[in-house]
């Protein structure tokens, strides 16, 4: 191999440089910010769902005092119960974090004031928080779809591993953007013992990932070896979701 002379090496530096720069820039990836910790939700009905995901945009500073990573509204257009059916979710490093963000909800006069002020547009279901036992590793981004499942499989341990071997099937044959996560409910209510969120970029992205179940033998495999660790799903909802803020 040829010597690289030295005003070359410093022109590929630069150039590589850049190229990452861009790289991140472009596609804002980072691969661990959502992985772990927890995430809070807040279940709700929204007369008008743009308006009310495009008032929480306003909320930046309310978000910051709370110490929230990312926050987002995602809203069922399948397996809903009403029309304007939603989940707002904000991720936070820890299950600390999301204890002492209900608690600050709670206690903050700013806060319950702007509970107030969106009381006109959304009916309140319930909070939730659910611990992150295998989190989003991908790209972060300002739309995507999701698949929430609701699981009691019979070994907690081995469901896991094979929604991680379902996920590493995909990754393998062309599906790089699609994601399998798991998570835990902590005080929320009456739950199921899982939840797993199948996470695309898009609406039809998230509908061909579902599709090679039943054309693709890879695919079948790893999914059976999931399913028959559950015996039923105890709920299931397909998601469009909307990014709000992000601190990252």
């Amino acid at each position: 191999m040829k010597k690289l002379h030295p005003g070359s090496r410093g022109l590929l530096i630069i150039f590589l440089a850049s190229f990452y720069s861009s790289l991140y820039a472009d596609h804002h990836t980072f691969d661990d910010a959502l992985a772990t910790g927890a995430v809070g939700i807040i279940n709700l009905v929204a007369h008008d769902p743009s308006a009310y995901v495009a008032s929480q945009k306003l909320n930046g500073e309310t978000f910051e005092q709370l110490g929230v990573t990312v926050a987002g509204v995602c809203t069922a257009v399948s397996g809903n119960q009403v029309p304007g059916e939603m989940q707002f979710f904000s991720f936070v490093p820890s299950i600390a974090d999301a204890m002492q963000v209900w608690d600050t909800m709670s206690s903050s006069a700013s806060i319950r004031q702007l509970q107030d002020e969106l009381s006109a547009n959304r009916t309140l279901a319930g909070n939730e928080t659910w611990q992150i036992i295998d989190g989003y590793s991908g790209e972060i981004r300002d739309t995507w779809a999701t698949r929430l499942v609701a699981v009691n499989p019979t070994n907690v341990q081995e469901y896991i591993k094979a929604i991680k071997g379902l996920e590493a099937a995909y990754y393998e044959n062309g599906y790089e953007d699609i994601e399998f996560d798991v998570y835990q409910p902590i005080g929320s209510g009456s739950q199921s013992l899982l939840n797993v969120v199948a996470v695309a970029p898009s609406l039809y992205r998230l509908g061909e990932a579902f599709d090679v179940l039943n054309s693709e033998s890879w695919s079948q495999e790893a999914y059976a070896l999931a399913t028959a660790l559950r015996p039923v799903l105890v709920s299931d909802k397909i998601y469009k979701c909307e990014q709000v803020y992000s601190s990252l």
